[in-house]
């Protein structure tokens, strides 16, 4: 019996014999979360299956044509909440718009180098498949240049 790491929840499982390069455990999150990479990577990588999800999904659309409308006037803290978001988002894409267009440096002018990437964490309307980074230059006497993982002593 092969013990490992679930990629997902970081908790160990005993690996089925069966499934060689089995990398998620048992648990329903977990394996939601590999059909939802395995979808997303079919995507991606087919597109038969692209054009066949999107055949599926105007074919569902054709038959409910009203469900959008009735699902909003069934559920009206949904709507408020949606057009709440949407004026949030709105305003903190303009905002960060206006931000960025003064500080971009066309690609081929970044002088080389070692960078520092640092995640900025934004409120919770912002979409969850972007990151926002902050860049800076790491001073080129720094210790972390040459050593970065060992003491300095």
């Amino acid at each position: 019996m092969v013990t490992k790491i679930c990629v997902c929840c970081c908790e160990p499982f005993v690996a089925r014999p069966q499934v060689p390069k089995q990398a998620f455990c048992a648990n329903p999150a977990c394996q939601r979360e590999r059909r939802q990479q395995w979808q997303r990577k079919k995507m991606l990588d087919d597109p038969f299956y692209r054009e066949n999800q999107q055949d599926a999904q105007r074919a569902w659309r054709t038959r409910n044509p009203d469900y959008s409308r009735d699902y909003r006037a069934a559920n009206p803290e949904y709507t408020q909440k949606n057009r709440k978001q949407q004026r949030s988002r709105s305003q903190d894409g303009q905002a960060l718009e206006k931000q960025t267009s003064d500080v971009s440096i066309p690609p081929n002018e970044i002088p080389p180098g070692i960078y520092r990437i640092r995640h900025i964490q934004v409120d919770a309307n912002c979409k969850t498949d972007a990151w926002i980074v902050e860049i800076t230059p790491v001073n080129a006497d720094s210790f972390c240049k040459t050593d970065a993982c060992k003491d300095r002593t």
